[in-house]
């Protein structure tokens, strides 16, 4: 019987001592589409990779840097928390990633470690596949961390006229606003509150979910969607195999949502490139998640 070596590598049957290997840090990581994704990729084009998830404890993302390096990790992602805490730790940063103010990819160049940054520029080729233009629009993006520097970096390139960041502290949304110093009169900082005014929501074309709220099954904040605009988009970067609980809220008020997948899938197929200098297989990659 022929074996199906596509199928097999899939399942990691085939890794071999050839083999290189990408993946991913994070914690929580358990969920994370991106090993099924990347395998599927690197199968559909017969590369000899693999992608395998690191759980990496808060107090050990140097020791695990570290450890990828000297173990010759090819690259890898990285996901919540660590996106801003691990630059601290590589040894150069591209000029997006230093614009961003966070990493979410890192590759190897000789004995080096270089950090990218793929989420602004995924972020984005997902507005437009939904035939969402952001140019002059107005938008909520909720969360203040290492995913939300790339959304409001993401959209200030993109030449919104307006960004609200609202965070639990207020301090943290204040501290990203300024990361944009030469756009403050694009952005503001604000609390939670804003979440429930309805004479703020009504303003709003766009509302991106950048907080893991939601992400172990839990309820979303206290979040009208119904006083948004009936075309505002809701997308959330977070994602699971049934739809997350701030998109729940937003279909049931009948608004347009973008599910985290996309996303992951656009930025994978940017990190993809970076890993193997070659054109990511996307349709291969979004069967792999489940769209």
């Amino acid at each position: 019987m022929v074996k199906d070596d596509r199928k097999n590598a899939v399942l990691g049957v085939n890794v071999e001592g050839t083999t290189r290997i990408v993946g991913i840090i994070g914690n929580p990581i358990d969920h994370t589409l991106s090993p099924r994704m990347h395998n599927a990729a690197f199968a559909e084009l017969g590369l000899d990779f693999v992608y395998v998830p690191f759980r990496t404890k808060d107090r050990r993302l140097r020791e695990a840097v570290r450890t990828l390096k000297v173990l010759g990790i090819a690259g890898f992602n990285v996901t919540v928390p660590y996106k801003e805490d691990v630059m601290r730790y590589l040894d150069r940063i591209s000029e997006t990633a230093q614009a961003v103010g966070a990493v979410n990819t890192i590759y190897r160049e000789n004995r080096l470690f270089i950090g990218d940054n793929t989420d602004a520029a995924g972020f984005h080729q997902s507005l437009l596949a939904h035939d969402f233009r952001p140019r002059g629009k107005r938008v909520l993006v909720i969360g203040a961390g290492g995913s939300a520097r790339a959304i409001v970096y993401a959209l200030v390139k993109a030449g919104v006229s307006s960004i609200v960041i609202a965070n639990r502290t207020l301090a943290n949304a204040r501290r990203l606003a300024r990361v944009f110093d030469s756009h403050q009169e694009k952005i503001e900082a604000a609390d939670l509150d804003v979440l429930d005014n309805f004479d703020f929501l009504a303003t709003r074309q766009l509302v991106v979910n950048c907080t893991p709220v939601g992400l172990d099954g839990g309820d979303f904040l206290d979040y009208a969607p119904e006083s948004t605009p009936a075309e505002c988009v809701h997308f959330d970067l977070t994602y699971g195999e049934k739809p997350t609980p701030f998109l729940r809220l937003a279909a049931a008020a009948k608004r347009p949502t973008i599910d985290g997948r996309h996303m992951l899938v656009h930025q994978g197929a940017l990190a993809f490139k970076i890993f193997t200098g070659r054109r990511a297989p996307v349709e291969a990659m979004t069967r792999a998640v489940g769209l």
